[in-house]
């Protein structure tokens, strides 16, 4: 699909209570969502997953085969249960990498960081932001903290956050902790 129809796809439904589908190259499987903001390169978006929201993502435009519309019944059961109602996303400025990292450093919380052509995958906290890259810690699957390391923007097709994977780590850890 042509950029600028992804692009016109976006702009009708941005900001509205249209969801959208999204195919990746990285996956046979849709992705749906409603989207917040996007530019040329980057689309922020609330998660739809099954007739609820789980959370939020920015995601490379580049890595998309598809954008398109979603015009059936989903739209009219997700108007009818309010799942946009009260809808509190974080104030994300995304004209870059840097500035999503810089914005979400300043909310404090879990974000998920992945490559999907590579399984890459991190769940943390932010420690830095650098021009060309992120320094983040992560922990494992038995939440165990694991050295900080150096994300480079380049490698980053999608971050993750406000999900309930990210913020039932958060919870956990934040009990164990004290």
């Amino acid at each position: 699909m042509k950029k600028s129809k992804k692009l016109k796809a976006l702009h009708k439904v941005c900001g509205v209570c249209e969801q959208c589908e999204f195919n990746f190259k990285y996956s046979q499987n849709a992705s749906f969502y409603y989207v917040l903001d996007f530019n040329e390169k980057l689309c922020y978006c609330a998660v739809e997953d099954d007739f609820i929201l789980n959370g939020f993502e920015i995601n490379r435009l580049r890595d998309t085969d598809l954008v398109s519309v979603l015009d059936n019944a989903t739209n009219e059961i997700n108007r009818r249960n309010g799942i946009l109602d009260g809808l509190e996303a974080p104030d994300v400025d995304i004209s870059s990498w840097k500035a999503v990292f810089n914005s979400l450093a300043k909310a404090d919380m879990f974000i998920r960081i992945e490559n999907e052509y590579t399984d890459f995958f991190r769940i943390g906290k932010i420690k830095k932001v650098k021009k060309k890259s992120v320094v983040f810690k992560s922990f494992d699957g038995d939440g165990v903290w694991q050295p900080k390391i150096k994300i480079p923007f380049s490698k980053i097709t999608t971050v993750r956050f406000g999900d309930r994977y990210s913020e039932h780590w958060k919870e956990y850890l934040t009990r164990r902790n004290k």
